[in-house]
């Protein structure tokens, strides 16, 4: 398979990792700091399946690991941020600042210019 849809492949599962995390976080009914918390989290589907996307994408991971250079892969995880904050704005409606959009652009002129190398 091509490394860069292993990349792919790695980045939909983590982004979908934080997704669920951010969707069982907003379901538990008590403050993060309170002790009932970690409890709370552990009751909801979405918790395990976050858990099961971020084992799998980083499993997607240590594949592209063993076909490139590190020095090469690893700025291709920014696209993480591009994909979350997409997500985010977009099926969270979460509200996404001017500057949080020039550091997705300046991400993506990072990485093409990363691509080329």
């Amino acid at each position: 398979m091509n490394n860069y849809l292993l990349i792919m492949l790695a980045l939909v599962f983590t982004t979908s990792g934080q997704l669920l995390q951010k969707m069982a976080t907003m379901r538990v009914v008590t403050k993060a700091d309170s002790p009932g918390f970690i409890s709370q989290v552990l009751v909801f589907k979405e918790t395990y399946l976050a858990i099961a996307c971020l084992a799998s994408g980083m499993l997607v991971w240590l594949v592209v690991l063993y076909h490139m250079e590190v020095s090469k892969a690893t700025p291709f995880l920014s696209l993480g941020f591009i994909l979350v904050t997409l997500v985010s704005r977009y099926q969270l409606k979460e509200t996404v600042t001017a500057s949080r959009w020039l550091g997705v652009i300046l991400v993506t002129i990072g990485l093409w210019m990363v691509s080329l190398s």
